[in-house]
């Protein structure tokens, strides 16, 4: 790996980390931490090499921890090396690089302090409850995959049903003789819902078991049809994969509410906005 390329990708993330949180991040593990090198009398660890490799970009870490290892290590020398020749320098008592620093240590406060909570209190088990109280328990609606046919007259519906019942295709006589705009697709109208569909329609189509075909053409405004239900199922319901992710977001979103509500009715909090009134951000 480029040298240049992994030391300003190494000064980059040591501040890019700081957004991120600690309970996404995995570092490599090590069977017990220990020091690797020093500089100026300064400890660099095994879990700060290890730790750094993880917070590289995903084409970095294509590259397995134990073969970058050691260019990891020395990019870390050099880094120590610099930031101790910037003490020296008296940069650490520059404003900017001061307020820089304090921003620093600000996100980390904020990650480590919320992170703990998180782990806490939005366990698997509260998730878990949620979705039953929630999804779980919402009303299921139940659907039918139907196709038909569409023709003008009952004696046209009577003769399709007859030539249905001594075998013949329902897609190919579909495609023949339905003139509705179905009718090309073989009388597919795909799944819908009891509601969907005209009143008689519906009805006849959700008063069939998979496979069946009407025994009685159904007449619509539209002409007469012939029905036959191609599947059922429920939905309208997510199971509890699909709906983890957004009710953990949720209960996120609640605990942080509770969090800062708490920690602003303990505090004394002035908002100076050099004369315009500055709204909070919600």
């Amino acid at each position: 790996m480029n040298r240049a390329v992994i030391a300003g990708v190494c000064c980059a993330l040591t501040i890019a980390a700081t957004s991120q949180s600690f309970a996404q991040v995995n570092p490599v593990e090590t069977a017990k931490d220990f020091v690797v090198a020093t500089v100026n009398g300064v400890s660099i660890m095994e879990s700060d090499i290890s730790g750094f490799y993880n917070t590289l970009p995903p084409q970095y870490k294509q590259v397995p921890y134990a073969q970058i290892r050691n260019q990891l290590v020395e990019r870390m020398v050099e880094q120590t090396l610099v930031a101790d020749a910037a003490r020296k320098a008296g940069l650490h008592e520059d404003p900017d690089v001061k307020q820089r620093i304090l921003a620093i240590e600000r996100s980390l406060l904020n990650e480590a302090y919320l992170s703990r909570i998180m782990k806490a209190e939005l366990t698997e088990a509260k998730v878990r409850d949620a979705y039953q109280k929630s999804i779980a328990l919402q009303p299921k609606r139940e659907e039918v995959h139907a196709r038909h046919i569409l023709v003008k007259t009952k004696a046209e519906a009577d003769a399709i049903v007859t030539q249905l019942k001594k075998g013949a295709d329902f897609i190919k006589l579909a495609k023949e003789k339905s003139t509705g705009p179905s009718g090309k697709n073989g009388g597919d109208l795909g799944f819908f819902g009891a509601g969907q569909m005209v009143p008689p329609f519906s009805k006849a189509a959700f008063a069939l078991e998979k496979g069946q075909i009407t025994d009685t053409p159904v007449k619509t405004q539209f002409g007469y049809h012939v029905i036959k239900v191609v599947d059922r199922r429920v939905a309208g319901q997510a199971n509890y994969e699909q709906a983890s992710a957004k009710i953990r977001a949720g209960l996120q979103d609640k605990i942080f509410e509770r969090i800062m509500t708490g920690l602003r009715a303990k505090a004394k909090i002035e908002i100076k906005g050099g004369g315009s009134t500055i709204q909070p951000i919600r």
